[in-house]
């Protein structure tokens, strides 16, 4: 090990052992840094499952930005650090900060998951304690930060939130071992309920509606309870691990957009136990349709053809499907733009990691939002494991060609009657910008109002002092 890096494990080591324990620290042999490398190990295991790098980065220097309807709000630098990061944290500042909310010097907005985290066990957070100590510290700021209005720039404020939605959560509790460490895993390290459960006008998650799908960032976060239609309910368990794994099951469903950086950084980095007990969790939820789709959005596993390619089939195709005069234009703006990857019959490349986009799931869900996300934006090579780079057309079509796209492949592909998006609808999505609910505004109002009156207040006394001091000068 590395001096400085042993330097730091023994920093935090203190933080989590026993006065005795850390005073033996320096007199350790062989067996001691065995131990210390496996409780390390168990820390970054943890720090995956926790989504950490997903909002922190690999290198947890911080600076992912959430737009809320409040305003900007930016992951910090977690690293080492003393001047810009976690370097003078404690044992115990780390724990108030993940099940509390509540840093050294501030308060935490609630972006930050600490109302799942709070169900953390004491072992992994002496773990992420150690390993996050372990790290090499970043030393500079974010480009970015918090970005909020006032009021929601006085983080005093949260302590209303806390007391509002801080208090015990209504969520199954599986007596199965297996469901447990699923439970676990999905309700808390995992924090899954922060993006798929739906929040009230003051952002507390609704725990009636637990994982029942929200919008997160731009994105259709799904149902991910067991219902057959909107949820989970026509996936296999293969499929659930397959996703969380790769972000890809069995070609019929992708990660992209947040759930592509999660997997990426995270769930993709657990072991397959743990990605079965999060599966077999998830698909004990009680089901619960959510929407106007009366068809899975993903097929069943006994319904799924194997798309079938042949070496040059795709370059025939399109030469066929080019010198064709009788093209109309949804079809010849389909093959000029994305035929050459998904195939003129939308089969696509599986060996070489261009999806099908037959029996696709994102052109069969009833809400099309996250296929115009990626039609806009794209997709990063190998956010989906392994996978190539989807590209963005954003700056290469119109929203009306884009929404042209999207119309063409849902018919043609997604098994769908009809399909009617517009330039609009398009324009929606790019342009996207969460609205402030009117109780948060009422609020907002109120506290200007206030601000207000207190300033007048103050120089109505101020006005006061000095007529009653001109008063009693005069006076003598």
């Amino acid at each position: 090990m590395p001096a400085i890096s042993r330097t730091r494990y023994a920093r935090a080591m203190q933080q989590i052992m026993s006065p005795l324990a850390a005073f033996l620290i320096p007199l350790g042999a062989h067996a001691q840094t065995v131990d210390d490398l496996s409780l390390i190990e168990r820390g970054e295991y943890v720090a995956r499952a926790a989504g950490c790098m997903s909002c922190h980065s690999e290198d947890l220097s911080g600076g992912y930005e959430v737009e809320t309807a409040m305003g900007t709000i930016v992951s910090t630098n977690i690293s080492p650090s003393n001047d810009y990061g976690t370097g003078a944290y404690s044992r115990d500042d780390l724990e108030k900060a993940l099940r509390h909310g509540v840093a050294p010097d501030h308060r935490l907005y609630p972006a930050m998951p600490y109302a799942s985290y709070q169900g953390m066990t004491d072992e992994d957070i002496d773990a992420l304690y150690a390993w996050m100590m372990d790290q090499d510290p970043v030393e500079q700021a974010t480009e970015t930060e918090t970005d909020l209005p006032f009021p929601f720039n006085i983080r005093t404020g949260v302590i209303a939130w806390n007391w509002l939605f801080m208090g015990e959560r209504d969520l199954l509790e599986p007596q199965d071992p297996v469901l447990q460490r699923g439970a676990y895993l999905v309700d808390h390290l995992g924090h899954c309920g922060e993006c798929h459960t739906p929040r009230n006008d003051f952002f507390g998650m609704q725990d009636d509606q637990y994982l029942q799908g929200e919008m997160i960032d731009g994105w259709h976060a799904p149902n991910l309870t067991a219902d057959a239609a909107t949820g989970l309910g026509a996936w296999d368990t293969q499929d659930i691990v397959d996703y969380l794994a790769q972000g890809n099951a069995d070609d019929v469903v992708q990660a992209a957009g947040p759930m592509g950086e999660f997997v990426a950084h995270n769930s993709s980095h657990l072991n397959e136990d743990d990605l079965l007990a999060m599966a077999s969790y998830l698909q004990s939820l009680p089901a619960v349709n959510t929407g106007s789709q009366d068809s899975p959005a993903v097929i069943p596993a006994r319904d799924r053809n194997t798309p079938q390619h042949d070496y040059n089939q795709i370059r025939d195709e399109m030469s066929a499907a080019l010198a064709r005069d009788d093209l109309d234009a949804p079809e010849q703006l389909y093959i000029e733009n994305c035929a050459a990857c998904h195939g003129v019959t939308g089969q696509g490349q599986p060996q070489a990691g261009y999806p099908p986009l037959a029996q696709n799931a994102a052109l069969r869900r009833d809400d099309a939002n996250n296929l115009i996300q990626v039609l806009l934006h794209g997709v990063e090579a190998a956010k989906v494991y392994r996978k190539p780079a989807m590209p963005a057309f954003k700056n290469e079509l119109s929203h009306a060609q884009i929404a042209t796209l999207a119309n063409y492949t849902r018919t043609t592909f997604g098994e769908r009657s009809d399909s009617t998006l517009t330039a609009e609808d398009v324009a929606a999505v790019a342009d996207y910008q969460p609205e402030m609910p009117w109780p948060l505004r009422a609020l907002q109002i109120a506290a200007w109002v206030g601000f207000a009156v207190l300033v007048v207040g103050l120089a109505l006394l101020a006005w006061w002092f000095v007529r009653r001091r001109q008063s009693k000068q005069k006076e003598v």
